[in-house]
């Protein structure tokens, strides 16, 4: 359904503004944010509504009749088939109706709002011994709305079927505002419905049933799981009609969910994994048949060229994926008892290996690490294929169908053909149990000629699943992807599906072309990255390819909501890294003035990004989406300037140099209402933001003249602005005297600050000479064969990724290789057999969390693993979560609360970890754990250099060394 022409030019949504209580977005940024999703497609909405509850959306319904504005309802932005995207009114239900409304622990349900993220509810659900077990890739960032519209299912469809199978009633709204509850109602009693459409649906619908009850039977798919077309199975039964199964995975077409009554299942109590190996296909499909009688929860499958991505990319995977095997199954049982799980897979190898010679090889988990690495196995494809960088990528498709699991091999061999016919490269994986293929084909879609090799192949595959009596879709829906080919699939039942849209929604104003309406094919129209993608000049660094790629890599998925922690609290698209990506493609693109680059709009959502890096351990593609905000800030700051408060809160050296030189004064002054006030005013430091104490005596002042010992080897040590001027007598010294202890001889140069505070804001171009200056000095120390160590996570950071970044030269890649963090480097030795390990005993338990900027430079392990080296230590780690601080972002009193907010998970384990001693080795960390505590943490150097000091103590004491 187009749009009118007289909508397009004119704000009509003013007065829907004025008729709700939720919020409505009709500015370019928010249209472009809302254009796109995990999906291949573009399509700018005219508006966005947020509603705040049941009684918004029965007004937004309402004004979209009158108006003649079509209205789709979306999610978490997840779906692969582009039911989330329309020209009209986009319903965002993630924001405000995310709401669990009632829980019945004795019924095992749950009643809630179609808002609400899968992850959130199993987290609440928890305590109880209950979970929804629908299992969805998108899991922690999908909502049940979306799961409901698409029928999703998962790997655990075997098991517990697909998301049809666990709604008990729904509330939805219909297109007219009318509103109606959904369950099992006697068909005698249809006339007592007071709603007029209501009363008419019931009429009518058993009528349709029963006129295409032939098609029905003849055309429904032969297969476990189906998420095709309207489900119009089961419907009525003895007198009886429930239209809840015709709702789930009806794509948002016939009615908007707005609370969904859940069915639960009891968390199981043991699982066990494995990993059966195939080298030919031909056994796939007889051992998927006997594997299913032992009633797995998980039966996965990858193929050949998926495993041989694996092994070249992931070396920890090596030696689980035996070189040259054709396919490999991942199968999980759950049980009470380890004994009958164990069981089951003896099983698994008496039938599939030893009798049936269908499998070659079969590795059960032995124990957590191995059930954790079989899970990352299982898990590999998706992330493997998205971190695929450049024009040719793994195309979303053809990636839904299923056939029954006795068809797989058939199905398997005929997708090899045509992928041989058609001469691309594809990675096939997805849910052997189900028959449910995710097939990732390569192709370049600003060809073309790829373009259209995507609509033959599109047509062939199906053609082939449809020979095997599959469906189109498993799990993901039709949309805009596969609408076309209902037509295909169900030659005399898709009349129904007209009927059925025309009874519900006859004004076509509900996700129209979803379903119904695929008179033209929709594949390859409105493409995200089509044959019309052009990229223009913005006069900025995005005009560089390197960013440009970067921008391009983002596969949408949304994966960020739940790892981000500003987007798992803010409830937007903005606050994501994809709704940051999707906003620079749409400048690179055109569609968007390249001069928004200099706007306060588009930085104030850039400046949302804190540069925590998880970007590039948790997202799928390794986007850089913290680069792509600073180069974004720089643009902005470039041709307006830095803000005073960012000038003074960023120039670290200088406050702390300040602050040190003048500790007698400052430090008292710090806890001054008055100059907290005037701080807040003028810097906009926020008046609650606890300071650190400067310590009078830096670090090059306490090490000067210190006694070297002859013949030790030289290293350059970069302490940081909290070790040097805020605690050279922990954080400082204790790296120096480890280094010594160990027989180094640490230099402290005359180094200008790493500028990672300036670099964060985009002030790149003010600290673009110190940057030079520091690796000028570095270089030379390098050429003398002299390793760098950092003690301080975010100084380490500067220099390994962003400095290479900022000159883009070799000199500074070159210094960048010969950097380590402190841990990093002190593992290092003791792998070699040099690390000094004369400790005496502590007797402490530590809690140990671990920076944002040290787990993005890969040490994750080493400071755990350095402290377990100490007699008598316990460490605890704590929750892998970012602190809140961010740099300067949590300092400001516009952000004070949600940095703060952050931080909560973080600060409840650390009051309930019961330990001795906190440590990090981030200032950062350190202010805002004592911020939200109270608690003194220390650098886990610090210990070390107590232990060997102790160390010492002991063997001058004992009576070995008299």
């Amino acid at each position: 359904m187009k749009v009118e022409a007289k909508h397009r030019n004119s704000d009509v949504l003013d007065e829907l503004r004025r008729l709700i209580e939720g919020d409505v977005h009709t500015d370019a940024l928010s249209k472009a944010l809302y254009s796109s999703g995990a999906c291949l497609y573009r399509v700018r909405p005219m508006g966005i509504v947020q509603p705040k509850h049941k009684a918004d959306v029965l007004k937004v319904m309402r004004y979209a009749v009158k108006s003649g504005i079509p209205v789709t309802a979306r999610g978490g932005g997840t779906s692969r088939s582009g039911n989330e995207l329309g020209e009209g009114i986009i319903l965002d239900f993630s924001k405000h109706m995310t709401r669990i409304q009632e829980f019945d622990l004795q019924g095992n349900w749950v009643r809630v709002q179609p808002g609400i993220i899968l992850s959130t509810l199993n987290t609440f659900l928890k305590p109880s011994g209950l979970f929804f077990p629908i299992d969805p890739s998108s899991g922690d960032f999908c909502t049940l709305g979306g799961m409901i519209a698409n029928n999703s299912s998962g790997p655990q469809a075997v098991k517990y079927g697909t998301t049809r199978d666990h709604v008990l009633s729904l509330e939805v709204v219909l297109f007219n505002g009318e509103v109606i509850q959904t369950g099992p109602v006697p068909l005698k009693r249809k006339e007592n419905y007071a709603e007029r459409l209501e009363r008419e649906i019931y009429n009518r619908m058993p009528e349709v049933l029963g006129r295409y009850d032939e098609p029905l039977r003849d055309e429904r798919p032969f297969t476990t799981k189906n998420s095709s077309g309207y489900n119009l199975w089961g419907l009525q039964h003895e007198g009886i009609l429930d239209l809840t199964p015709l709702f789930v995975g009806s794509e948002g077409t016939l009615g908007i969910v707005t609370e969904a009554k859940l069915k639960l299942a009891p968390v199981p109590a043991q699982v066990l994994s494995g990993l059966l190996c195939f080298d030919d296909l031909s056994g796939v499909s007889e051992a998927t048949q006997k594997i299913l009688e032992l009633s797995p929860s998980i039966l996965d499958i990858m193929e050949r060229q998926i495993l041989d991505l694996a092994r070249a990319q992931k070396a920890e995977m090596r030696s689980y994926l035996p070189e040259g095997i054709e396919a490999l199954l991942f199968i999980q049982f759950q049980g009470d008892g380890s004994d009958d799980l164990h069981q089951k897979f003896k099983a698994v190898e008496k039938r599939i290996i030893h009798e049936g010679k269908l499998a070659c090889d079969l590795k059960v988990a032995k124990n957590e690490k191995d059930m954790a690495v079989f899970a990352k196995v299982r898990s590999i494809s998706g992330p493997i294929l998205n971190n695929i960088k450049g024009p040719v990528k793994p195309v979303a498709f053809v990636e839904d169908a299923a056939v029954h699991p006795s068809r797989l091999p058939r199905y398997i061999n005929g997708l090899r053909e045509l992928f041989r016919t058609y001469q691309v490269d594809a990675g096939i994986y997805g849910h052997a149990g189900d028959g449910n293929l995710h097939s990732m084909v390569f192709l370049d879609l600003n060809q073309e000629d790829e373009v259209k090799k995507m609509a033959a192949l599109a047509d062939a595959v199906y053609d082939l699943v449809l020979g095997l009596k599959g469906t189109i879709s498993g799990e993901h829906g039709d949309g805009r992807l596969r609408t076309y080919y209902l037509k295909k699939q169900y030659p005399k039942l898709y009349p129904a599906f007209k009927e059925v849209k025309a009874l519900f929604d006859p004004k076509n104003i509900l996700n129209p072309g979803c379903i119904v309406g695929g008179e033209h094919n929709l594949l390859t129209r409105h493409l995200k990255y089509g044959v019309d993608y052009h990229i223009v000049p913005t006069g900025s660094a995005f005009d560089e390819e390197s960013l440009r790629t970067e921008v391009e890599t983002c596969s949408g998925c949304g994966n960020c909501r739940s790892y981000c922690p500003i987007a798992r609290l803010v409830h937007e698209e903005w606050a994501m890294g994809r709704g940051k990506a999707t906003l620079l493609r749409e400048i690179l693109s055109g569609h968007l003035d390249p001069d928004i680059l200099e706007s306060p709009e588009l930085k104030k959502i850039m400046d949302s990004c804190i540069n925590c890096k998880k970007c590039l351990t948790e997202c799928p593609s390794r986007v850089d989406i913290p680069w792509l905000s600073v180069s974004s800030r720089a643009a902005y700051v470039d041709r307006h300037g830095e803000a005073l408060g960012n000038r003074l809160l960023n120039s670290a050296d200088l406050l702390f140099k300040t602050g040190s030189a003048l500790a007698p004064l400052i430090n008292p002054a710090n806890s001054l209402t008055i100059f907290r006030g005037i701080l807040e005013r003028t810097v906009g430091l926020d008046r609650r933001r606890h300071l650190p104490q400067f310590h009078a005596r830096n670090l090059k002042k306490i090490v000067k003249g210190r006694l070297k010992k002859r013949g030790a080897r030289k290293i350059v040590y970069f302490p940081g602005c909290y070790a040097c001027f805020v605690d050279p007598e922990g954080d400082g010294m204790a790296t120096v005297e480890v280094l010594e202890h160990n027989g180094f001889s640490p230099l402290i140069s005359d180094f200008r600050c790493c500028g990672i505070a300036r670099i964060n804001s985009g002030a790149i171009s003010r600290v673009r000479g110190d940057i030079k200056f520091n690796i000028e000095k570095m270089v030379s120390y390098v050429e003398q064969g002299f390793d760098i160590v950092f003690s301080e996570p975010s100084c380490a950071l500067a220099f390994k990724m962003e400095y290479p970044k900022v000159l883009n030269t070799e000199t500074a890649k070159r210094v960048a290789g010969k950097c380590y963090d402190i841990h990093q480097f002190l593992m290092i030795l003791h792998k070699k057999g040099e690390l000094l390990l004369n400790f005496g005993e502590l007797n402490l338990a530590v809690g140990y969390h671990v920076p944002c900027h040290l787990r993005a430079l890969g040490v994750a392990r080493e400071p755990v693993e350095m402290l377990q080296l100490i007699p008598e230590v316990n460490v605890k780690e704590l929750v892998d979560d970012c602190c809140g601080l961010g740099g300067g972002f949590g300092m400001k009193k516009d952000n004070f609360d949600l940095s703060m907010e952050v931080g909560r998970r973080l600060f409840k384990e650390i009051q309930e970890a019961g330990v001795d001693e906190i440590a990090t080795s981030c200032g950062a960390c350190k202010m805002q754990i004592f911020q939200g505590t109270r608690r003194k943490a220390i650098h886990p150097v610090s210990l070390l250099a107590l232990a060997y000091k102790k160390g010492k103590r002991s063997a001058t004491t004992s009576p070995r060394s008299l």
